[in-house]
């Protein structure tokens, strides 16, 4: 079947051929218009798009070669049938004091014809002229670099594709891919509404995540920072290579398209229960490693009391009779799991206790547990006897063998059930058997 087709194939190429040498006339039938006429047609196009954007675009916009030295950046962009632009953005190259602050500023655009069709921002313009000055970015304006390449931005756009809701770009000089889509609400509130998704999936404790792919699971590690890199473990991995993306108010989306495991994916929105970031069409998946910073995390997540099992609250209560039996003045304020702020800091099981009468003054002391994720969504936890900081060493030994007994009775395996995969502030544990469970809030 496939010599058929390639003999066809040539069958018509020789016929062209032949009926070229025929007529001048024939040959130029083959076309509607020539290029220079498609080009302008296509110009015209794009203008009516442009100007069609109630409130303006969104330009998720990149740099480089390539290889992700900087984050995607969102612009926005509102175009006037006079030939002049307002581009709007908060990044953090903003010059003369605007880093990180909202900004508006208007220059002038022009649609090129040339090989083929661009558009150009070819005035400065305080928003997205420091990306294309070539400057080091880190000294702008003050160093000008002889053959400096700055940030590797582009300010002309070249036309790969036309919606009317979505343009494609390629920057002219260094390939970066730019996309525009029309703007669904005002600019500072897609921001904020971008602000407030990213804090869902990235904050600064986690920022390493599970991507997942049919029966393949891999690390993509430092999401938070606009690009990150996939590999097969998070420390010291193989792979480098940095992936440029732009946050969105659902997600985020890369540059460019990707593939693992033979499942291709760009865009990644959360899914309905928030529990994981979902590519278009479902086939990859991107989960924080929460279970494991649950497993390692030093920061305190304190037990809810009235979510203790039986036999943990029986133990949680005599901590707190022990307490008052040593001193009056002494009681149980909270027990967590972390480290203690002691200067022989202990990670472990955390007690804080009141040291006054009034309770308005309290002490914290801790013993060691050795904390592991044996499997994904796993926590296990085993008491460590001996080790204790100063001011536990320093209680009556009935606080003590309380302390240690409830110790011994949360060592065990527990499955695990936060409120959010990406940033847990409340988790559920459940022993494997079903016989203990307790309540850890952040």
């Amino acid at each position: 079947m496939k010599k058929e087709i390639r003999y066809t194939i040539m069958g018509v190429a020789l016929a062209a051929i032949a009926l070229a040498g025929c007529t001048r006339f024939e040959e130029e039938d083959l076309f509607e218009e020539s290029a220079a006429l498609r080009i302008e047609h296509n110009a015209d196009k794009l203008q009516e798009i442009l100007l069609d954007a109630p409130q303006g675009w969104v330009v998720q916009y990149h740099t480089g070669q390539g290889v992700a030295v900087f984050e995607g950046f969102n612009l926005f962009a509102k175009f006037e049938k006079s030939g002049k632009v307002t581009l709007a953005g908060d990044h953090r190259y903003l010059r003369d004091g605007k880093a990180n602050t909202y900004t508006e500023a208007v220059s002038l655009y022009e649609l090129i014809r040339e090989d083929g069709l661009v558009l150009a921002f070819n005035t400065w313009n305080d928003v997205l002229t420091p990306f294309v000055d070539p400057v080091a970015y880190w000294e702008a304006p003050d160093n000008l670099l002889k053959d400096g390449e700055g940030m590797q931005g582009d300010q002309n756009f070249v036309v790969t594709s036309m919606k009317p809701d979505e343009l494609i770009f390629r920057g002219e000089r260094y390939d970066a891919t730019i996309r525009m889509v029309k703007a669904d609400r005002e600019w500072q509130t897609y921001i904020s509404d971008t602000k407030a998704m990213k804090e869902r999936f990235t904050s600064d404790a986690i920022n390493s995540y599970y991507i997942m792919a049919g029966d393949v699971t891999m690390y993509c590690v430092g999401l938070r920072d606009g690009r990150y890199r996939i590999s097969e473990r998070v420390k010291d991995p193989l792979q480098t290579d940095s992936i440029s993306c732009c946050f969105t108010p659902t997600g985020f989306r890369n540059e460019r398209e990707y593939t693992l495991a033979d499942h291709t994916f760009q865009e990644f929105k959360m899914n309905e229960d928030g529990s994981a970031l979902v590519s278009e069409d479902g086939t990859v998946r991107i989960i924080a490693t929460w279970d494991s910073y649950l497993a390692e995390t030093s920061d305190i997540m304190w037990m809810d009391p009235e979510s203790l099992s039986a036999d943990l609250k029986v133990l949680y209560d005599k901590i707190d009779d022990a307490l008052v039996a040593g001193s009056r003045n002494n009681s149980l304020s909270r027990i967590g799991i972390g480290k203690t702020l002691n200067p022989n800091n202990v990670t472990g099981l955390v007690i804080q206790w009141f040291s006054n009468a009034r309770k308005t003054a309290t002490k914290m002391g801790g013993m060691a547990l050795t904390r592991t994720n044996p499997a994904y969504g796993q926590l296990k936890i085993d008491s460590q006897f001996d080790i204790m900081d100063n001011e536990m060493k320093a209680k009556a030994e009935g606080v003590l063998e309380a302390v240690k007994s409830f110790g011994a009775a949360l060592n065990g395996t527990y499955l695990m059930q936060p409120t959010s995969y990406f940033v847990p502030s409340t988790t559920t544990f459940t022993s494997s058997d079903g016989s203990k469970s307790f309540k850890l809030i952040k």
